[in-house]
């Protein structure tokens, strides 16, 4: 078997968050509005102005290359800690979601409104608060970190774990009350592992906002110093800092190290045992394995280990806990006391906008939050042109590409590496360039907010040609269809779904990218772009932290309502009219 059947290719998980049959839930969206006006409550009262300095500012990190393996091990050290606990925490909230009415309603409102927040305003939120509660700075920077690379992947996971419960197909519903398996043996017996191989899919294509999220996360500056966390993320802000190209190169290349060792020793040995989980690859051969896979299988240690934690797992998951499954329980009885929530909850909301609004009002004034709303406006019509200019390049490209059955497996993989390496690597040498220019506009800063989206659109669309069935194009070649009446009747419906799905996650992507595009520091100069991006990143630079959770709020209500109007109707038209299947 060749290396490409065993990757697992970019699937059309199309915009929405949840699945249909979760978005029918009376009253989620109510539970949504709750949830934000939390936040913006939150966010309104936090103390404004600068924040006050807690201990002393670190030195300066050295930029010798003998340090920069240690400081990658530690970045690789907190990138493991995050995944795993985004995976036991996805595991636990699924499971709370799956077997709680009340759960899912509350529970999953609250995804569509996290997995709108900016990941990147994340540490600039939490530092002061960790600062004064961990004085010592290196637990703070673990704290900070991880929980910025928790957030980076936890909502990802939660999402394709909810499409895959509902998913489970309707025979192997029917085994599993025929042998009367219990909710937890239903849980780690048929759930979970049916939703194994999405699951290592899609952290696989999340790497790259992880390693984002988690260099940015190490680099923050707030209230005008930077905490250098020991991390490539403060090694390559320090360089930037001291205009020092040559570390800048070194960075790069251990970073490409870092993903690589990611990929042989983690991803591919995970993507070659996910495959046993497909349902339809029972029957096949098996696939070539990875050489790290044959190593540890061959390891008599490793096996023992294997062996063991095998044997605790199926201990575990066949223990009676919890009820009995019976398909006649999926009932969702409508509460006769659901229009007194509801019009408690529509209270909350107008009582929490009110005092929001009058606390903003006086602490920022009308032409602040104007501002906002006009940086954000700008941020999202440079976001939306830009993406429109990457998909016009990669729509034609790509369907040449994948109509090339020799180029396609190769670009696509090539496309894939790519997705993987954070782009904020590239903004400091992108930002030297610039000053080496002085006549060049700033609008050439811009293009920085889709460095690293442009290849999930790229993905998008190569797999979507790729999976495009070869007799529709055959018939299309033999009615002579050409030119126009091809791309818009034959292909582009073809591949709408797969380029939606690309298409999202780069907006995503571009407006988290943002904070440290439209902000770029080269030594002592400090390139502006204005924009929403550029608002947060300036204000955490002051150490105002209520204004850094003001355009963090507007950045997330932004993302809501592009879900709510245009992503989410499109996805619905999409899976109704244009998906093969």
């Amino acid at each position: 078997m060749s290396d490409r059947q065993q990757e697992f290719p970019f699937s059309p998980e199309l915009c929405s968050s949840l699945p249909a049959s979760c978005r029918k839930q009376n009253g989620s969206w109510l539970v949504g509005l709750v949830v934000f006006s939390v936040i913006l409550l939150c966010a309104a009262w936090l103390p404004s102005g600068g924040s006050p300095h807690v201990g002393s500012a670190a030195a300066v990190l050295p930029l010798e290359l003998i340090y920069l393996p240690d400081y990658a091990f530690q970045t690789m050290g907190r990138m493991v800690a995050g995944l795993l606990l985004s995976l036991l925490s996805a595991l636990l909230c699924v499971a709370f979601i799956f077997r709680s009415r009340w759960g899912a309603k509350c529970l999953l409102p609250l995804l569509d409104v996290g997995q709108s927040f900016p990941v990147l305003a994340i540490p600039l939120l939490v530092l002061p608060f960790f600062q004064h509660q961990m004085p010592a700075q290196s637990g703070c920077a673990e704290v900070v970190v991880v929980l910025t690379i928790w957030c980076s992947q936890f909502w990802g996971m939660v999402q394709v774990l909810c499409q895959r419960f509902y998913g489970v197909p309707a025979e192997l519903e029917d085994v599993v009350c025929c042998f009367g398996l219990t909710s937890w043996q239903k849980f780690w017996q048929l759930e979970v592992p049916f939703a194994i191989p999405a699951l290592v899919r899609k952290t696989m294509l999340s790497m790259g906002g992880s390693w984002f999220a988690a260099l940015y996360a190490e680099s923050t500056v707030l209230d005008g110093h930077n905490w250098l966390f020991a991390g490539i993320g403060s090694y390559v802000r320090q360089a930037a800092s001291d205009r020092n190209v040559v570390a800048l190169l070194a960075a790069l290349l251990s970073m490409l190290v870092v993903i690589a060792l990611f990929d042989q020793l983690l991803f591919r040995p995970l993507s070659a045992w996910a495959v046993r989980f497909q349902p339809n690859k029972v029957g096949e051969p098996h696939l070539a394995e990875p050489w790290f896979l044959k190593l540890l299988r061959r390891t008599r240690v490793f096996r023992l280990i294997v062996l063991f934690c095998v044997g605790t797992g199926r201990r575990l998951s066949r223990l009676p806990l919890g009820e009995r499954y019976g398909q006649d329980r999926k009932t969702d009885l409508a509460s006769k006391y659901d229009w007194i929530w509801l019009g408690l909850g529509l209270l909350f909301v107008g009582g929490a906008g009110t005092l929001a609004w009058q606390h903003l009002h006086a602490v920022y004034g009308f032409p602040v939050i104007f501002a906002v709303v006009l940086s954000g406006s700008m941020t999202a019509l440079r976001v939306f042109v830009l993406v429109g200019l990457v998909s016009f390049l990669w729509i034609p490209l790509g369907v040449w590409l994948g109509l090339k059955s020799s180029y396609a497996g190769h670009v696509q993989r090539l496309v894939q590496y790519c997705s993987v390496i954070p782009a904020n690597l590239f903004f400091p040498l992108w930002a030297a360039g610039l000053m080496c220019c002085p006549l060049v506009s700033s609008v050439w800063q811009a293009p920085l907010i889709v460095l690293g989206a442009q290849w999930y659109i790229a993905l998008g669309v190569l797999a979507g040609v790729s999976a495009y069935p070869s007799d529709l194009l055959e018939a299309a070649r033999n009615l002579n269809v050409r030119r126009s009446l091809w791309w818009r009747k034959v292909l582009l419906p073809g591949i709408l779904p797969y380029y939606l799905a690309g298409l999202v996650a780069a907006t995503s992507s571009a407006w988290n990218a943002a904070i440290a595009a439209e902000w770029l520091v080269w030594g002592q100069t400090t390139l502006k772009l204005n924009g929403i991006g550029s608002f947060v990143a300036s204000t955490a630079a002051q150490g105002d932290v209520s204004a850094v959770a003001l355009g963090a709020v507007a950045m997330c209500l932004f993302m809501m309502l592009l879900n709510a109007f245009l992503w989410r109707p499109l996805s619905d038209y999409v899976s109704r009219r244009l998906k093969l299947n």
